[in-house]
């Protein structure tokens, strides 16, 4: 994959203590910035659909019983 660089400023105090968790946790700056980045991105969609879900649900519930009978299950 190609990557792309990009430019993020930092108070120098922060690069530091993002660079030591970087390094505790065997990996970069970059590649631990990259990570954070991701995964909260990703949580903020993961939020937004959750949130989609929510204001889509009509209320309707099905029991488990109805469930087995309507698949055929005998559990």
């Amino acid at each position: 994959m190609a990557m792309t660089a990009s430019a993020i400023r930092f108070a120098p105090e922060e690069k530091e203590w993002i660079t030591s968790f970087a390094e505790m946790n065997g990996t970069t700056f970059s590649a631990q910035v990259r990570q954070w980045t991701l995964e909260r991105l990703e949580d903020e969609l993961d939020a937004r659909d959750l949130q989609a879900a929510i204001d889509e649900d009509d209320g309707t519930r099905v029991s488990w019983d109805e469930v087995k009978r309507d698949l055929g299950l005998a559990l």
